[in-house]
């Protein structure tokens, strides 16, 4: 997977109270394959940052209602928000602005006017610099394997309480045979999307959502939290997933592609599966005895024909 396919599609947000502006860079964007959505001040681009799920911000310093500044330390107050990469674009690049946003976590400036060639190498480099940095999923941007680890050890060692959650997708294998691996990235980001937005909604300030790799995800939460966030997140996957078919294939409800042994067979819609491992029904010890036990009941998840979210009860 190269670097050139992992940055199309990647959703930037624009927020400038200035509309020929907003169009400009929109096209500018767009024409490199990355998908677009805008907001006129602060205020709307921070109800579209949690709508959206944007992977980069071009800021615009001075707007009404809320200035670039003040949506800064919102974003980065907030948990789920707070690694979101941001560009700001200003006028009056002063010594002092320019602190004034390093302060606040601004990740690069770009001064208008501006050339076409400038903006496109400073998006995507900032794209890729905050990948590396965080130990990112380069297609989502969502935490990596490394702070995973961390994160769960950290829990361990503390004796803290807190359930894992193992997200899968199944037949979707068969979605990428059938349409490929450009609309296969997009369900992953899409669920990407979806596991933020839920966190959001039903989380608290340490929870965290990670990408393995691939259609795996993770979710730490509270241990007495799980069964409302599971419920939530195949909400949304199953109303939305739909969606991402063509439409002859949505009227049918499943598509025909080959399987494992290159025979033709029939494959319903993606489902997601969700392995819960929780020290309220399980003693913790280390990261590879979750590891075990989630790889376990996801086996039983998909055996469903369905999404569905399975427990571990069982004491140690």
């Amino acid at each position: 997977m190269n670097t050139e396919r992992l940055l199309e599609g990647k959703k930037i947000l624009i927020i400038d109270d200035e509309k020929a502006l907003r169009e400009m860079v929109g096209d500018i964007l767009s024409v490199a394959k990355f998908d677009v959505v805008t907001a006129e001040d602060g205020l709307a681009g921070l109800n579209k940052m949690y709508s959206e799920s944007p992977d980069l911000v071009l800021l615009d310093c001075e707007m009404p209602n809320m200035d670039g500044y003040e949506f800064l330390e919102k974003v980065r107050a907030d948990p789920m928000l707070v690694n979101k990469p941001v560009i700001m674009l200003t006028v009056r690049n002063t010594e002092n602005d320019e602190i004034r946003g390093l302060k606040l976590g601004i990740d690069d400036y770009i001064t208008k006017p501006f050339k076409a060639t400038l903006l496109l190498a400073r998006v995507k480099t900032v794209l890729e610099r905050k990948a590396l940095s965080l130990g990112a999923n380069p297609l989502t941007l969502l935490s990596g394997n490394i702070a995973i680890n961390s994160e769960v050890e950290r829990r361990i060692s503390s004796n803290a309480s807190f359930a894992m959650l193992y997200i899968d997708l199944s037949n979707f294998k068969s979605f990428n045979d059938r349409y490929g691996f450009e609309r296969g990235d997009k369900v992953i980001k899409h669920v990407a999307t979806i596991l933020t937005r839920v966190m959001r909604e039903t989380g608290s300030t340490d929870d965290f959502v990670g990408h393995i790799g691939g259609d795996d995800f993770v979710v730490l939460c509270a241990a007495g939290k799980y069964g409302k966030i599971c419920e939530r997140v195949i909400q949304l996957f199953d109303e939305s997933i739909p969606g991402f078919y063509d439409p002859d294939d949505r009227k049918k409800g499943y598509i025909i592609t080959e399987d494992r042994q290159r025979n033709a067979q029939q494959f319903p819609y993606i489902s997601v599966s969700i392995a819960v491992v929780s020290t309220a029904h399980t003693r913790i010890t280390h990261y590879a005895q979750i590891s075990e036990i989630a790889a376990t009941l996801k086996k039983v998840a998909k055996k469903y024909n369905h999404s569905a979210y399975v427990v571990e009860r069982r004491k140690e």
